[in-house]
């Protein structure tokens, strides 16, 4: 994460930095996800994860996609070959992204994180979509269910993978 720090440091696309998920809880473990959300400036935010995908892409990857969020924002999702994973969420001011607590200022210069702030719960396991991004983001959601696995959440596992499995069949079946 230093790295990404220091890149938006250098450049006055990055505005600010949020650690948000498990780590920002306090419970992060091994296995656990780095999650970040990254306020671009207007009209910078493919060329912020541009910039980030290079850097972040530069160790072992088993596996990396990225998209674009109903809320007007980017992402890209990165799994290495040591089964530790990163997404980085990139919004820009004026997109209808709004930050959900527990979250860590990684950076913020301006003090811009907290005029995103909602009250809301963050998004659960639970109610993850099943196969969002296709065959693309196949490898990712196969690995959560193996982080599960390996912290003793079977159920969550399997009944993530049986909406998978649904999912897949109903877009295979065109319904």
């Amino acid at each position: 994460m230093s790295g990404l720090l220091a890149l938006a440091e250098s450049e006055p696309r990055w505005l600010a930095i949020a650690l948000v998920g498990s780590y920002a809880k306090g419970c992060g473990d091994r296995v656990s996800d780095l999650d970040l959300v990254a306020i671009a400036a207007p009209w910078q935010a493919d060329a912020v994860l541009q910039t980030a995908r290079q850097l972040l892409g530069q160790s072992a990857v088993l596996n990396q996609f990225g998209g674009t969020h109903a809320s007007g924002g980017a992402f890209c999702k990165l799994v290495y070959l040591d089964f530790s994973s990163l997404e980085l969420h990139v919004f820009e001011p004026g997109t209808r992204f709004r930050l959900k607590r527990p979250y860590l200022p990684v950076w913020d210069p301006k003090d811009l994180l907290k005029t995103y702030v909602i009250d809301d719960a963050p998004i659960g396991p639970e109610d993850f979509a099943a196969y969002e991004y296709g065959d693309e983001g196949l490898v990712w959601e196969l690995v959560d269910c193996i982080k599960w696995l390996s912290r003793g959440r079977s159920a969550l596992a399997k009944d993530y993978i049986k909406k998978l499995a649904a999912e897949i069949d109903r877009r295979q079946l065109g319904r």
